[in-house]
């Protein structure tokens, strides 16, 4: 069973150009593979059952809930604006034609002996009379069959119609709805975007003043003049007249958008309202409720009278089998005087039988022609509704089609209005740009540092090779036998290679402009959290803030506290040997400079996310209030540090001189100092450990009242980790994704 067949089959009633088929409930255009499931034959099946007149007590009168479904067929021709009005309806018999003379005789009146004496003519009489009665009554009989036939057939006709309009309304309310879904979808995807763009039109020539008020950085107007142009603002960089005439083109088809846009909305307001949607459906329902009313009539009244025409029919045939009894019993002898008694006794019994019949039929007759009248306004009606369904469906159409081309217009402006948006966002991205630059010079000078720092160590290496050898040689070495060095180790006598690498140099360092190292962001103060998000911490950061007073505070140490009370590593036995980091001028550069760039990056990430740098937090405030200056919080939160390391420096003063502050290691029993960097959820302190080269050891504060400016305690338990995604609680500090980290237990011996 496929839709072409059913086309196919149906094509001697409308040519398959013009069938429009519906399949439901809920009614759409059918598909081969719907056709071909069993559930929907078996609903068809059921659709087919409830509609046989035959079976029907009530019609129209079952829900979707029974699972029937049915599949109509509309023509397009009888859809037309032009097509023809439905003819009347007749329904048949009109007029039925009774006997006049009655038929055949069961009794042979010619054929007796002295049937020509009277009383024979009189019997005659009686049996013809009582005959025709049974004529006249079968044909009004049969007249009432076929007339409540026919009344059953018009009015489950007119029931066919009514469902048909449903089908009909039904599809053009999936259409309806769908219409407007889209409208709501796109009138807020318009406004959004037609909005923006009638912001960034009006703004245009403003943000062209704007950028002429945002000077370039010096290094990028030396760039300028060497290339042999004249670069000192950001407004320099645009092609002013070229981005206007733009702007103007923009603003054109902008106007022509919400033209079009209003011409939409009128096609919507075209496709009706509630309010007449509801009054349309009314009318359907008063029509189902009349076909129900035509229904019942038909049932209760109609059916009473064929009852009432058979109960006639039954008594006229039986009157006649007596009346032809009783002339059979006067012919063969019997009473004459009592014969004729019973006859007319019979004939006055059965006189208004027919003519009872013939006003019943009156009555069906008038039933059938109220019926036909009915469906003769149906078929107008439908013919009307159908061609309002017709019409919104295609205003459905052409609004939905309208919708595309708007579409299409309103992603090719959003494409043009791309040009205007790197006007505005070009205030941005000139900061990301000099963020970018900072970044990736920083980048460089940190590879180079680090490619230094690795060659020096390997030549460091190589000496101390040279001088190891040159020792064995002098050394038991001369007492070899020539077989160890011929034989053993060939190249025991000879010096170690040589490393020469040949690095690629970093070219690009030459073609990037020197905007300045930007500034650092600091990993010390709690007032940078809300910037770095939920408690964001950097151990880098940390010790990129301490590094340069490092050396510092080891000398202050040193010259305020005995040489025993010395901060040493935990592994270390020797009671005095100062710990002071790496060795060499080149790494301590390389490792500078790697956190320089780790800065520049992290620095650089914040931006990207929304953030400001730290020091627009500080222009802002200068701005907008300059009584209040930053410089001054930030001297006072240089006071209170400087508090805090003095009283660091008490608490280690009064330690006992055998408990030594790890910082290049850390293992259970060690002392450990912890510094607090930021805040994390719930806006409790984070604390990293003072270390050497050994980051990421963070503190748990899980046992830690308040949130003491530094705490010192013995590490009783440590756990390794490794960071996961960001925003996790598998990542609670915010590091890079992968990145080893520890938290450290410990026993406080001291915190402030």
């Amino acid at each position: 069973l496929t839709v072409s067949n059913i086309r196919r089959h149906l094509a001697a009633a409308v040519p398959p150009s013009d069938q429009i088929l519906l399949l439901g409930p809920p009614y759409k255009v059918p598909k081969d593979s719907t056709l071909q499931s069993s559930e929907v034959l078996n609903s068809l099946r059921l659709g087919d059952e409830e509609d046989d007149p035959a079976s029907q007590q009530t019609i129209l009168s079952t829900t979707e809930s029974s699972g029937a479904r049915r599949l109509f067929l509309f023509s397009k021709q009888s859809l037309s604006e032009h097509a023809p009005d439905p003819p009347p309806c007749q329904l048949s018999p009109t007029t039925l034609t009774l006997p006049i003379e009655p038929g055949p005789s069961p009794l042979q009146f010619g054929g007796l002996e002295g049937s020509t004496s009277p009383l024979h003519q009189a019997l005659e009489v009686y049996e013809r009379r009582f005959m025709l009665n049974l004529d006249q009554g079968r044909v009004l009989a049969d007249g009432a069959d076929m007339r409540l036939a026919t009344c059953r057939n018009c009015v489950s006709e007119q029931a066919v119609m009514a469902r048909a309009l449903r089908a009909a309304v039904s599809n053009l309310s999936v259409h309806f709805n769908g219409a407007l879904r889209l409208r709501s979808e796109f009138t807020a995807e318009f406004q959004a975007k037609t909005a923006a763009h009638t912001h960034l039109l009006q703004k245009f020539e403003s943000l062209l003043a704007h950028l002429g008020t945002i000077p370039l950085h010096p290094a990028l107007v030396s760039v300028a003049r060497a290339a042999g142009r004249v670069m000192e603002t950001l407004l320099d960089t645009v092609p002013v007249e070229s981005e206007r005439a733009w702007a103007g083109q923009c603003q054109t088809a902008h106007q022509r958008l919400h033209a079009m846009f209003s011409e939409l909305e009128a096609g919507f307001g075209q496709l009706g309202t509630t309010s007449s949607r509801e009054e349309e459906a009314r009318q359907d329902a008063q029509a189902e409720t009349e076909i129900q009313a035509l229904w019942k009539e038909v049932a209760e009244a109609g059916q009473k009278i064929r009852d009432r025409q058979s109960q006639r029919l039954e008594k006229l045939t039986t009157d006649h089998g007596e009346v032809v009894k009783v002339v059979r019993n006067a012919i063969s002898g019997d009473s004459a005087q009592a014969s004729f008694a019973i006859l007319e006794q019979k004939a006055k019994s059965s006189a208004d039988l027919v003519p009872s019949m013939q006003v019943d039929d009156e009555i069906l007759k008038q039933l059938m022609d109220r019926l036909a009248a009915s469906k003769t306004r149906a078929m107008k009606r439908m013919k009307v509704r159908l061609r309002e369904v017709s019409k919104a469906q295609s205003a459905i159409q052409r609004v939905n089609s309208s919708v595309g081309v708007l579409k299409d217009a309103l992603k090719q402006q959003n494409e043009n209005m791309v040009h205007l948006e790197h006007v505005a966002e070009l205030p941005r991205s000139y900061r990301d740009f000099l963020s970018e630059i900072r970044r990736r010079r920083a980048y460089g000078e940190a590879v180079s540092s680090s490619s230094s720092s690795m060659m020096e160590r390997l030549a460091t290496l190589r000496s101390d090779e040279v001088k190891s050898r040159e020792n064995f040689l002098r050394g038991s070495g001369r007492h070899l036998m020539p077989a160890f060095v011929e034989i053993f180790a060939p190249t025991l006598a000879t010096p170690p290679p040589l490393f020469t690498p040949q690095l690629p140099a970093v070219v690009e360092m030459d073609a990037l402009p020197d905007v300045g190292p930007g500034e650092i962001i600091g990993g010390g103060s709690s007032t940078d959290a809300p910037m770095r998000g939920e408690g964001i911490s950097s151990a880098s950061s940390l010790t990129a803030a301490t590094q340069p007073t490092q050396q510092e505070d080891t000398k202050m140490i040193s010259e305020n506290q005995p040489p025993e009370q010395l901060i040493v590593s935990a592994d270390d036995q020797t009671d005095h040997e100062l710990i002071v980091g790496p060795s060499g001028g080149t790494t301590e550069d390389a490792e500078r400079k790697t956190l320089a760039y780790e800065n520049a990056v992290l620095r650089q990430t914040l931006e990207r996310m929304g953030h400001k740098s730290p020091q627009a937090y500080i222009d802002e405030a200068k701005d907008n209030d300059p009584n209040l200056s930053e410089i001054e919080n930030l001297r006072k939160e240089l006071a209170m540090a400087k508090a805090e390391a003095e009283q660091a420096k008490a608490a280690l003063a009064k330690r006992p001189s055998d408990d030594r502050i790890s910082h290049s290691s850390f293992d259970v029993g060690d002392l450990a100092l912890f510094m607090p960097t930021g805040r994390g959820s719930g806006g409790k302190r984070i604390y990293l450990a003072f270390h050497t080269n050994c980051p990421h050891r963070y503190l748990s504060t899980d046992n830690i009242p308040g949130s003491p400016d530094f705490i010192l305690g013995k590490i009783i338990f440590q756990e390794e980790l490794v960071a996961g995604e960001l925003g996790t609680d598998a990542n609670p500090y915010n590091l890079h994704v992968g990145t080893r980290f520890w938290v450290l237990t410990v026993e406080v011996f001291n915190s402030h």
